[in-house]
């Protein structure tokens, strides 16, 4: 993504809401923690080695503003992009409850909703302003599922089966975090975690685990996927990134 002439301190950027600074970010990084500078730089490295690189197209008409956020929000994945359709998605919460829960498309058309707009960041240094989410709240599935009096954590696996990561039960229950099935008012697309993601405002993205299919909730934190190539188990929006 980096522009050949770019200023030393600021990269510019074609879309307005689309900003990062990769030489900010890391004098931020090592004026937090000189570990999470490391991480700020093995993340360039996951970026151009491992996630792969590409367009995303939205699908369909609309406009084109709206075109262009899908074709220019970066995509970063390590496993194998899903295609199923949200019809067949199911999403399971388990461990440390009282009533598991299988939810189907028909269940979860039942459940509260949330349509919130903030800003998403990631531990490479950019940012997208102002993205518009929409889907069901967290706190409405643990509230359902009942979490036991020993669960403090609740785990978000991927529908690969390699990518996992988790929150404390208090973060979990935050009003703002939500299993988005809708961007910018359209259906999620798969490349940005589509059927259903999860998105924490308050988190790095690393943290929104993308084509989430099961929620379990446990008594005790385990590295999530990034975290056992040494990224922060915590992971809050770095101020130079607010």
């Amino acid at each position: 993504m980096d522009e050949p002439h770019a200023a030393p301190d600021e990269t510019p950027v074609r879309n307005s809401r689309l900003r990062y600074s990769r030489r900010r970010f890391l004098k931020m990084a090592g004026g937090l923690a000189a570990g999470l500078a490391a991480v700020a730089s093995f993340g360039y490295w996951a970026r151009d080695k491992v996630a792969p690189q590409g367009t995303v197209t939205s699908g369909g008409g609309g406009p084109q503003d709206t075109d262009r956020f899908f074709a220019e929000f970066p995509v970063r994945s390590i496993e194998e992009i899903p295609r199923v359709r949200p019809e067949q998605w199911l999403i399971q919460v388990d461990g440390l409850v009282t009533t598991p829960l299988s939810i189907d498309y028909e269940a979860w058309q039942k459940l509260p909703r949330l349509e919130q707009t903030v800003d998403f960041h990631c531990v490479e240094g950019w940012s997208v302003d102002d993205v518009g989410w929409d889907g069901v709240r967290l706190s409405a599935l643990l509230d359902q599922a009942q979490p036991l009096a020993e669960a403090s954590v609740v785990r978000f696996h991927a529908e690969g089966g390699k990518y996992q990561d988790d929150l404390t039960l208090e973060q979990a229950r935050d009003p703002a975090v939500v299993l988005a099935d809708t961007v910018e008012g359209r259906p999620l697309p798969p490349e940005h975690g589509g059927p259903v993601r999860l998105i924490v405002p308050s988190q790095l993205g690393y943290k929104s685990v993308k084509w989430v299919v099961r929620i379990e909730l446990d008594d005790e934190r385990r590295k999530g996927y990034w975290e056992s190539y040494g990224y922060p188990v915590e992971a809050p929006i770095p101020e130079a990134q607010q």
